[in-house]
């Protein structure tokens, strides 16, 4: 796996499907943990949920034993709900995935509360990524890569 030793992993969740989607993942990290020298750290993506419920979703996941909580930010790809960003930020996501709809104040905050901002290659949300990273770099933000691949094709 061209020198990687580890690999976050996550799956999209909603109030519908979070216990299982964790316990599965949770599964997997046991089973592939030691495979090939590759450490598996799973994780969740929290994706179309209403903004309010991001907090009381987030301390589920952790709860549950989730190693790190991302959290599906506004984008022009696919939308989600207008507060999305702000409610992750203040709930303390791990990774706010694509928020290229941020505002600076957001990202004000996402320094002062240690959340990663997420800069993507994937299609789409990959559009704003100059606009995150010029106002990241103008506040001090944390940035992140991710590939947010949904398969190996993505």
């Amino acid at each position: 796996m061209k020198g990687y030793t580890v690999l976050g992993i996550t799956d999209h969740v909603d109030v519908t499907n979070i216990e299982d989607v964790i316990a599965s993942m949770l599964k997997l990290t046991e089973k592939v943990e030691y495979h090939e020298g590759i450490k598996v750290i799973p994780g969740v993506e929290i994706t179309h949920s209403p903004a309010r419920l991001i907090g009381e979703m987030i301390a589920l996941a952790r709860k549950l034993g989730t190693h790190y909580v991302v959290v599906h930010g506004e984008t022009i790809a696919e939308p989600v709900e207008e507060g999305t960003n702000r409610a992750a930020i203040e709930a303390r996501a791990d990774i706010l995935a694509h928020p290229g709809l941020i505002a600076e104040e957001d990202v004000i905050r996402a320094k002062e509360l240690g959340v990663l901002l997420e800069i993507s290659a994937r299609r789409g949300h990959s559009l704003t990524n100059g606009h995150v990273a010029k106002l990241a770099k103008k506040v001090g933000a944390q940035l992140i890569f991710d590939t947010d691949s949904h398969g190996p094709r993505t």
